[in-house]
């Protein structure tokens, strides 16, 4: 069973640490490379951040101590081959977090116990990031709360953290069902409870709990590509990455329903050009076929580098998508500054693309209770509504539609502006 798992979280909240410290002990990295790091980073005078090197690779990430891209990591557990997409936590790379966001199927929130209210009051990153991932559909939560070593492993301020934050998780805002949100306590640098647990301090409370390895390993399996997590349906995928490998033109994609198989005839939108998949990749080994929910590198055969970017839409050339420059969306209102208004510019991520848009029409309110429209339109939008909203884009862009073959990465779309998410939400249908 294959899961792609993305690890979020406030700037400093040790993820890129925990996540490297995981890999080390499940044995993804060796001894030789830790060692390596190591010496390295104590060199530069960062001897705290070796395991964070092992996913921080660029010598930007490594001088500031600070994640910036996402990487893709592998390591296996009992029951699952895990994919793993450690995202930045600044918010400045809120961008650069939602292009791993939207490739995952559930998240796991990493939380710094002793900055805990930097991280989560209004201006940290813990609320926006829930936020995010849940609006990309993402239903199944592991919260970590990290560096319990340096409170004593106190349990009382353990439970100080995780009530405010399971509030909060639970409440309309983020809205994950409690039955899909699991808590444990752990400290990244030191590696306890990640694999096992043998702190007498934290097992005279945690006894013998979960470890993080043991939550990851009972995670949901069911894919984003369609509502029963199906393989079913024609292909299509959303491009995240482009590179040019000798004469070919390579990719990295999330299945976002379907099956994709090896020399199968794709459509590239919104281009509208057509190319051969040769090869296919999936988790570091070769495979003959992907299904949806999985991550992929293939090469294209018989197109031009130019007619394929980040944001591109391969699916069955049987079974095109709609490409347009204005649709409807049904969108949730977060916490703002001022309110929205038609006419007013935002960026706009749709999947794994981002582009400008403007508000066109502001075209009804939502009733949250019933879900039904109410007939007058409103004049401005504010925290909590939930409302259908015309947006129109430069230039055409590829998408999916809220109950053609379910609700996948290809209709869910997220508004940003003045660096704050404001809205969120599903494409309704072209206009």
């Amino acid at each position: 069973q294959h899961i792609n798992l993305v690890v979020i979280g406030h700037v400093d909240a040790g993820k890129s640490t925990l996540m490297g410290h995981l890999l080390v002990k499940m044995g993804a990295v060796t001894t030789k490379q830790i060692h390596r790091y190591q010496k390295e980073s104590k060199e530069i005078g960062k001897g705290s951040f070796a395991f964070a090197w092992v996913l921080d690779e660029g010598e930007d990430e490594r001088a500031r101590g600070v994640t910036i891209d996402v990487c893709v990591k592998h390591f296996a557990t009992k029951h699952k081959v895990v994919t793993v997409l450690d995202a930045p936590g600044h918010r400045d790379f809120v961008p650069n977090m939602l292009s791993g966001a939207v490739m995952a199927d559930a998240a796991l929130l990493v939380v710094d116990v002793t900055r805990f209210e930097a991280g989560f009051e209004r201006g940290g990153q813990t609320k926006e990031h829930l936020q995010l991932v849940r609006a990309l559909g993402i239903g199944q939560l592991i919260v970590a709360i990290n560096k319990l070593d340096a409170v004593g492993w106190s349990e009382d301020r353990y439970r100080s953290v995780m009530d405010p934050l399971h509030g909060f998780i639970i409440g309309p805002e983020a809205g994950f069902k409690s039955s899909n949100v699991q808590y444990l306590p752990l400290s990244a640098f030191e590696g306890t409870n990640i694999v096992d647990n043998n702190c007498a301090e934290l097992k005279a409370w945690w006894g013998e709990g979960a470890t993080l390895v043991d939550l990851i390993d009972g995670l949901q399996t069911k894919g984003r590509g369609d509502s029963t997590g199906a393989s079913g349906g024609p292909f299509k995928g959303c491009v995240s990455d482009v590179w040019r490998t000798g004469d070919k033109t390579s990719v990295s994609m999330k299945v976002d329903g379907g099956t994709l198989r090896n020399g199968q005839k794709v459509l590239i939108l919104p281009s509208n050009e057509t190319a051969i998949v040769k090869g296919l990749e999936c988790r570091g080994a070769s495979v003959p076929e992907c299904r949806s929910g999985d991550y992929v590198d293939t090469a294209l055969l018989n197109v031009e580098p130019h007619f394929v970017s980040v944001s591109s839409v391969l699916c069955d050339p049987s079974s095109p998508l709609p490409v347009v420059t204005s649709f409807t969306a049904q969108l949730l209102v977060f916490d703002l500054d001022i309110p929205i208004v038609k006419g007013q510019q935002v960026m706009m991520y749709l999947h794994t693309g981002v582009d400008s848009a403007t508000i066109a029409a502001l075209e009804a309110i939502v009733n949250k209770q019933t879900g039904e429209r109410e007939n007058k339109r409103p004049k401005a939008l504010v925290k909590g509504m939930v409302a259908i909203v015309r947006l129109t884009v430069p230039k055409p862009v590829c998408l999916d539609c809220k109950g053609s073959g379910g609700v996948g990465t290809l209709s869910r779309v997220i508004l940003r502006d003045r660096g704050k998410t404001i809205a969120a939400g599903l494409v309704l249908q072209p206009s």
